[in-house]
């Protein structure tokens, strides 16, 4: 049985942050009890196997199609897919503002929301979905069906060379699930050597993995697909968490994760 202290240091201190809420007592349960909770990648997209294209709607966006099907809708009826959307936006008082998820700071600003739902039929033929911009995409359907668009490219040329050489090496679908475009470059936060090119869904758990071996993402981790190429991510452009934050994980765990470790998460 694992014990907290036989990771690797910088896994280590990336779990005390992630959990440091919970206290220390938490997470070296959670890596102790590892073997009963293994982790689990993706579930595969809705549809049948195919290629993907988008196709224009008669809403005035296009929708993911594949073998027939459109994937953002539920239910098709008289050569229409009904569709279904839950629409956020934050009451000021200057008018409404859209909510872009997150936590909610403006104790003065109220949350509103609404479903809608509306029937959709194609209009045209099905083209490459990163053709699409992503205002004219249809946000309908399930969560994890949103990660199936093609990314937007990065802000900055560098990543956006390290995304192509990760693409031409080793494909351009995530290469830990293999199952959703590959959206972020993925790298040790310690090192920075470059890992693979995670989709959305993958890169948001990775760290979280308590597992030594034996578990897709620490076998990941332990044997990154990338390594070989030799890729290093840019300084300047790695994440760095506000102080305020890193004074509240101390507050909680009592100590600095990642005292004698670098760079900080």
């Amino acid at each position: 049985m694992v014990s907290l202290d036989e990771l690797p240091p910088y896994r280590r201190a990336q779990l005390l942050w992630r959990w440091a809420h919970q206290g220390v007592a938490f997470v070296e349960d959670l890596v102790r009890d590892a073997e009963k909770r293994p982790c689990r990648l993706p579930t595969p997209p809705p549809g049948p196997p195919g290629r993907t294209l988008a196709v224009p709607g008669d809403d005035g966006r296009f929708h993911l199609e594949r073998a027939g099907r459109m994937l953002c809708g539920e239910a098709a009826a008289a050569g229409a897919w009904s569709h279904r959307q839950h629409c956020a936006w934050i009451e000021r008082e200057h008018g409404p503002q859209e909510w872009t998820g997150g936590r909610q700071d403006d104790t003065e600003a109220a949350l509103a929301s609404v479903v809608t739902e509306w029937p959709v039929r194609a209009t045209g033929p099905g083209v490459d979905p990163g053709t699409v911009d992503r205002s004219e995409r249809c946000l309908g359907g399930r969560y994890a069906l949103l990660h199936l668009w093609p990314p937007r490219p990065a802000r900055t040329a560098s990543i956006r060379r390290l995304r192509a050489a990760l693409v031409d090496a080793l494909g351009a679908d995530c290469h830990l699930c293999g199952l959703y475009p590959g959206a972020m470059v993925d790298h040790d936060h310690q090192s920075g050597q470059v890992r693979g090119l995670l989709c959305a869904l993958c890169n948001r758990v990775l760290e979280e993995c308590p597992h030594l071996t034996g578990c897709p993402r620490a076998d990941y981790l332990l044997a990154p697909p990338a390594a070989g190429l030799n890729l290093l991510y840019p300084a300047s452009q790695q994440w760095r968490p506000k102080e305020a934050t890193r004074r509240r994980v101390i507050e909680q765990l009592g100590f600095d994760p990642f005292e004698g470790l670098r760079p900080a998460p």
